[in-house]
């Protein structure tokens, strides 16, 4: 619990009733050794890992609670039959070392069992040693031996456990989350809040707000086309004879004489090196 206390309360300056409420969030959920190197859930069943409510605290107080190592992770498990699917090497259930001192003071006593048989046993509980008449409990001194509470070293966490849980063995009360829930809200907000100043802050609004309609369209659009395709072309598409041998119209005129390209009129006499004509006046200032 000293990260807990360091992170929680010197940090964020909440108290242990907040740190004890917001750590109710692990009633959701698993661990995976991917990412903490812890493997299962806080809750006895599945169902109850989509439930956020008190279980959790129910848990702590109601299960006997041991040490475990596995692979060179260390957190606690059930003990006694609470075990017997598989050891407890193998059990899914867990609680890490920050969930149990909220209730126990697991630093005094390492080793111990959150619950040792010490008289009757009441429905639903369940301790670290089983019925045995064939043994005493004295005869585990020193095996086993039982956490002290957390009432000395933080009577605040070990009030909030139990304020929370309802008192796990009254059965009237058992779903009554009222405590739990009141505490978390205050908690998380006083948590989403640290560091800021106050007035910085300011509550969301609980719906949007409305706005008006925009204007609708200019022209409400036709509910059919002006004019629906015909089924049919209107008019019978022309068809064509088939192309004749020869043109079907003879060409109007046809060209006489020579191409046109050839001269009108064929040139007289044999071409004259001398010039066609004299010139009209002589050039004045002859000899």
């Amino acid at each position: 619990c000293d990260e807990t206390e360091r992170v929680f309360l010197t940090q964020m300056g909440l108290s242990w009733t907040d740190a004890t409420a917001l750590l109710g969030a692990h009633s959701l959920g698993f661990g995976h050794s991917e990412f903490s190197g812890h493997d299962g859930m806080w809750m006895d069943t599945l169902n109850e890992t989509v439930i956020f409510d008190k279980r959790y605290y129910e848990e702590i107080i109601r299960r006997a609670w041991r040490k475990r190592n596995v692979a060179g992770v260390q957190d606690w498990t059930w003990a006694g039959d609470g075990a017997r699917s598989g050891g407890d090497r193998l059990n899914p259930r867990f609680m890490l070392n920050v969930d149990l001192c909220l209730a126990f003071d697991i630093d005094e006593l390492p080793d111990c069992c959150s619950r040792v048989r010490q008289g009757g046993n009441t429905p639903g509980e369940a301790f670290c040693l089983e019925p045995d008449p064939t043994r005493n409990i004295t005869d585990f001194i020193g095996t086993i031996t039982e956490c002290s509470n957390s009432s000395v070293v933080r009577p605040e966490s070990f009030e909030a456990v139990h304020e929370f849980a309802v008192s796990a063995r009254d059965n009237e009360n058992n779903n009554d989350n009222r405590a739990f829930y009141e505490a978390f809200y205050d908690a998380w907000q006083r948590a989403t809040e640290a560091g800021y100043d106050e007035g910085s802050l300011h509550s969301l609004p609980e719906t949007c707000p409305s706005l008006s309609p925009t204007s609708g369209p200019t022209g409400s659009p036709t509910g059919s086309p002006t004019q629906s395709p015909t089924s049919v072309p209107t008019v019978s598409p022309i068809t064509t004879a088939s192309p004749s041998k020869s043109p079907s119209v003879s060409p109007s005129k046809v060209p006489t004489g020579s191409p046109s390209e050839s001269p009108s009129v064929a040139p007289t006499g044999s071409p004259s090196n001398s010039p066609s004509g004299s010139p009209c006046k002589a050039p004045a200032g002859s000899p």
